[in-house]
Formats: C-alpha cells, structure tokens, sequence
C-alpha cells in the first residue's frame, strides 16, 4: 500500500490506519461468506420443516 519511508514522514498513526483497514476488508469478507454459506442451508431447514 505505502512504503515505510512514507509512513513514518509525516503520519505517525498511518500504520494504525492501515491495519484497521485490513481488519475491516477481511472482516467484511468473512461476513459476506457467512450470510451466503447460511441462507441456504437456512431456507433448506426453512422448507422440510424441522
């Protein structure tokens, strides 16, 4: 993304930054597979019933 040289310049809180980002980014994936993964096994549970 940016280079350590750019980092510590001027933004001190840029790596702090940075690694929310990721967090966010790969949370936001997990989410979506998990809302993908469960609806249809939920709809599946859903229609026989039990």
């Amino acid at each position: 993304m940016t280079t350590s040289a750019i980092q510590t310049a001027g933004y001190p809180t840029s790596e702090r930054t940075e690694l929310m980002q990721d967090f966010l980014l790969v949370s936001s994936f997990g989410l979506w597979a998990v809302l993908l993964g469960l609806t249809p096994v939920m709809a599946f549970h859903m229609l026989m019933g039990s």
